[in-house]
């Protein structure tokens, strides 16, 4: 459930705070005030598309938070991922989002930084949100055929999971037969080409380890005069006579030594000068075997070069050499191995397609049993919602597919007499409006605790229309919050919450604001949305809506 959402800087919204109650909350306003900012708002704060132009006028950024409480039956941190033992969501959630003039967007979750598409998933568990595009969106086979399996037995529906999968390796198995089959001469002449290039490797011989050895020598080979006068400069620094290194060391060790005897403090150091002593003798002789053992080769040279540049080549022609080969091994082992491939793959063809016909007729007979669920549910609340006729969840054969061999489409005959036509192709503003909430009040699985926000709903009734919706709003919004956005006081004196945006200028700026009204004030809000004006007779129509309603 949304308990509360702040809104800050978002268009005319300077700042907001707006409180929702667990029931029927109604936002509303005069036309222009800004209503559907604050739905905007909540559909950028769950995920949705944020841009630029959102940013108030003058604000270098627009955040929007929310605190949502979130019932133990409602499962929202599996949506987060890998991130979910980060968040700790026994209080709720508090879901934050920055959106910048110049477009960048920050997401959060309880103070974790989490990436927008976990903020999508949060949102869709968290809330159901149904608005003219999504109005549209009803009439498309997809989201038709998604609403349908959504009244699947728990059988059915594992039976259209499973067939899901089970169509994507057989359709992989399939595009692979298929691919043996008709390229048996461009198979042969694959194979020969990945020899070639195989023997060729495996006579150049390349190994990563020797390409890097080979440059390490070359480098030495190339430098040999610095390399000679810097070790002999070393040597020398470290040798000399009359105060180098090794005599500077063994000076100091001696001259501690003796003052040893009579200070024992001294002894650790001593012990370390002894030591420094020693090492630098090794360091000495290894130079001096170092400098005796280093001499130009120019022969060799030539021959590190030639082994390099042959070695490139093959880096030029593969890239990834050792990776290459890897992988040109595999290749020609499946090319080479084709017979007994096709054999194997026509094997588990005919399984897998064997399978997928029986997993095909349990889905068909699940969503025919589900047609008839959702069809005779729909209907009772169509009447109840006084939209009197026809409604049908009508299934049509297809070429099989991942979802079954079988699409839906809903048919509506809103009037008697009327032949019954696709929804798409008959339902007016209003009655799409009425058949998708009636939907979602048929739905049988229902998550628990998840907010319904309906925008303008009620587009395009009114009268007894108004009413029934207002209704079923209010028996939607027992089970779950319900936000709508409307402006029929039909439906906006049933609401247990009522929000009312306006706009204002302040400073000679435009802003919107949301407030929520009680007593007299949502009297005269009633009033003004009765009539258009707050007058004695709009006031008592507006007391009789609220009387009625208690």
């Amino acid at each position: 459930m949304l308990a509360e959402i702040s809104v800050k800087n978002v268009a005319l919204i300077e700042r907001a705070v707006v409180e929702f109650g667990p029931g029927l909350n109604v936002i509303s306003g005069e036309t222009g005030a800004g209503k559907t900012l604050l739905a905007t708002a909540l559909q950028m704060l769950l995920g949705g598309r944020a841009r630029s132009e959102f940013v108030r006028s003058g604000a270098s950024q627009a955040t929007i938070e929310g605190r949502f409480i979130v019932p133990e039956s409602l499962d929202i941190l599996a949506a987060l991922g890998d991130l979910a033992g980060e968040v700790d969501a026994e209080d709720g959630l508090i879901l934050r989002r920055t959106v910048t003039a110049d477009g960048r967007s920050r997401c959060y979750v309880n103070g974790v930084s989490v990436p927008v598409r976990a903020l999508a998933a949060l949102g869709e568990r968290l809330v159901s949100y149904h608005g003219q595009r999504e109005q549209a969106q009803l009439t498309t086979a997809a989201a038709q055929l998604g609403i349908l399996d959504g009244f699947l037995s728990p059988d059915a529906a594992r039976a259209l999971e499973e067939h899901a999968r089970l169509w994507t390796a057989v359709e992989r198995d399939r595009r692979e037969l298929q691919e043996i089959r008709e390229s048996s001469e461009a198979r042969a002449r694959e194979i020969d080409f990945l020899r070639y290039q195989l023997d060729e490797l495996q006579r150049t011989g390349y190994t990563s380890e020797e390409v890097e050895s080979l440059r390490r020598e070359r480098d030495r080979l190339r430098n040999v005069t610095d390399l000679l006068q810097a070790a002999a400069s070393a040597s020398a620094a470290l040798s000399s006579e009359e105060g180098g290194a090794v005599e500077s060391v063994g000076t100091a060790g001696s001259e501690l030594r003796r003052a040893a005897g009579y200070d024992e403090t001294l002894s650790p150091l001593v012990e370390r000068l002894e030591g420094a002593s020693a090492e630098l003798q090794d360091i000495l002789y290894e130079l001096q075997a170092y400098t005796d053992d280093l001499e130009a080769d120019p022969a060799r040279l030539d021959e590190v070069e030639a082994r390099l540049a042959e070695l490139h080549e093959l880096e030029r022609k593969y890239g990834d050499v050792e990776a290459y080969a890897r992988s040109a091994r595999e290749r020609l082992a499946r090319l080479e191995g084709s017979s007994e491939r096709v054999g194997e793959l026509e094997e588990r063809l005919a399984a897998g397609e064997a399978r997928l016909r029986k997993l095909a007729d349990r889905v068909s007979a699940g969503r025919r049993e589900a047609s008839e669920r959702l069809t005779a549910r729909v209907m009772e609340n169509l009447s109840d919602l006084n939209l009197k006729g026809r409604f049908r969840a009508r299934l049509i054969q297809v070429e099989p597919g991942p979802l079954g061999r079988e699409r839906v489409e809903f048919g509506i005959s809103p009037n008697s007499g009327e032949p019954e036509l696709p929804v798409r192709r008959y339902a007016s503003g209003g009655e799409l409006s009425r058949i998708m909430l009636a939907i979602r009040l048929a739905q049988a699985r229902v998550d628990g605790g998840a907010t319904y926000v309906f925008d303008e709903v009620d587009a395009g009734i009114g009268g007894e229309t108004a009413t029934a919706v207002g209704e079923k709003l209010q028996e939607l919004s027992g089970r779950n919050q319900v936000l709508t956005i409307t402006h029929l006081p039909q439906i906006a004196s049933r609401a247990e919450d009522h929000i009312l945006v306006e706009k204002l200028e302040e400073g000679g700026r435009t802003l919107t604001r949301a407030r929520r009204l009680s007593g007299g004030e949502r009297r005269r809000e009633l009033a003004r949305m009765l009539s258009g004006r707050v007058d004695e007779a709009s006031l008592a129509h507006a007391s009789e809506l609220l009387v009625g309603e208690r």
